[in-house]
């Protein structure tokens, strides 16, 4: 995708003097007054590149921003950037370690959001990421504008740590819509974090419209022999069950496909040391890939390993552009992406075995019966297509006042 462009602007609230917005901030501005103006939306995202839920921040900002005005508030803007369709607005504020340092930064990213939306006024603030959806909670109880808040939540909340599962538990009562990615993950919030259905939604994430592949992930992808074995997703084991990725591969017969690794993260000097004390040959780590596109297309099979998922971009990805997929049947999202057709190729959490014999059963599937099957996989793919999912969200919004 292309980078998008970088705004720095000087912040309202940012000095010490300026006086704290009022607390009734969002009616000195009610959506009433601009009917038939297009909806005004304050995305806000802790980064701009990397993990799935970033990817579907730039994703749905592209789309709204077709037709409504969308301003792009990230924490830390360094790195590689996906594009968001607008200019990204860079707090620099980016996380820090120790419980103090943690705390001035909090501190700091609500003060000047506060500071933003009373300029920016919008009609819907959209946070992605819990670090995004904690500091808006704050920032909207002291803007008085929760009841334009909604918060995304991407991952399975089981797996949180206590403190952490608690702080959520308290400030995700504050927003006015808490939208989960899959129906597993609401229902996690709803009985495991006792949220109302009264505020939970369900979104699926969106599968983006095929662009023009990024030039430098298509040349690595045709430099790498066709039908290889494909994992895209952060290297760490714990959650992507990179070892039984590893064991899984390792099971295969003498002559399998190459093993191809797109992704980056913490255990990625423990996964090369992994390959190495096992001696496995014909594996190639590639490292982050702004586009995935070309690997799938180019792939035999997409292997997904994970112990916990929220949803799955990648699973969704692979399926929007024909690839077949061996797949852990893990908590959430897979079973709901793949449904009730394709659920025959989902297999138990840790199973390496298995896993191995679905990679075998996909890489069989050749000439037309992989063309069949690719077909279908796509038309199963099509119902998260983003400019559908984008308008879903569009009529959460209005759900909460914003004009239409």
């Amino acid at each position: 995708m292309a980078s998008a462009s970088i705004a720095r602007p000087c912040w309202p609230g940012a000095r010490s003097t300026m006086p704290r917005p009022p607390a009734c901030v969002w009616r000195a501005w009610p959506a009433s007054r601009r009917r038939g103006v297009e909806m005004r939306i304050l995305v806000v995202t802790p980064l701009v590149y990397g993990g799935g839920a970033e990817q579907v921040a730039a994703v749905l900002s592209r789309e709204w921003a077709r037709e409504h005005e969308v301003r792009v508030l990230a924490f830390n803007a360094e790195g590689p950037q996906l594009d968001f369709g607008v200019p990204v607005e860079d707090m620099q504020l980016p996380a820090r370690k120790g419980l103090f340092a943690r705390a001035s930064v909090a501190r700091q990213r609500v003060r000047r959001l506060t500071g933003v939306a009373g300029e920016f006024r919008p009609d819907v603030v959209m946070a992605f990421m819990d670090e995004a959806g904690m500091v808006c909670c704050l920032a909207g109880l002291r803007g008085g504008w929760l009841k334009r808040l909604v918060v995304s939540v991407h991952h399975n909340p089981r797996w949180l740590s206590a403190g952490r599962r608690l702080a959520l538990t308290l400030l995700y009562r504050l927003p006015a819509r808490v939208v989960a990615v899959s129906r597993g993950v609401a229902g996690e919030l709803m009985l495991g974090m006792g949220l109302s259905l009264r505020t939970l939604r369900h979104i699926p994430n969106p599968l983006a419209t095929a662009e023009a592949p990024d030039a430098a992930s298509l040349a690595q992808a045709e430099a790498l022999a066709p039908g290889f074995i494909l994992f895209v997703g952060r290297l760490d084991r714990h959650t992507k069950g990179l070892d039984t990725l590893l064991e899984a591969y390792a099971g295969l017969p003498a002559g399998r496909p190459a093993l191809v690794i797109v992704g980056d993260g913490p255990d990625r000097t423990w996964l090369a040391g992994e390959i190495a004390q096992q001696a496995l040959e014909n594996v190639h780590c590639l490292g982050w890939q702004r586009d995935p596109a070309p690997f799938y297309a180019r792939a035999g099979v997409l292997v997904m390993s994970s112990r916990y998922e929220g949803w799955s971009n990648v699973l969704m990805e692979a399926i929007g552009a024909g690839c077949p997929v061996a797949a852990t049947h893990c908590p959430y999202g897979p079973a709901e992406i793949l449904g009730e057709e394709f659920a025959d190729w989902l297999v138990e959490v840790n199973d390496a075995p298995a896993l191995a014999e679905g990679i075998q059963a996909r890489l069989a599937l050749q000439g037309e019966a992989r063309a069949a099957v690719s077909e279908r996989l796509r038309a199963r793919a099509a119902r998260f297509a983003a400019p559908e999912v984008a308008q879903t969200w569009i009529a959460l919004a209005h759900e909460l006042g914003a004009p239409a």
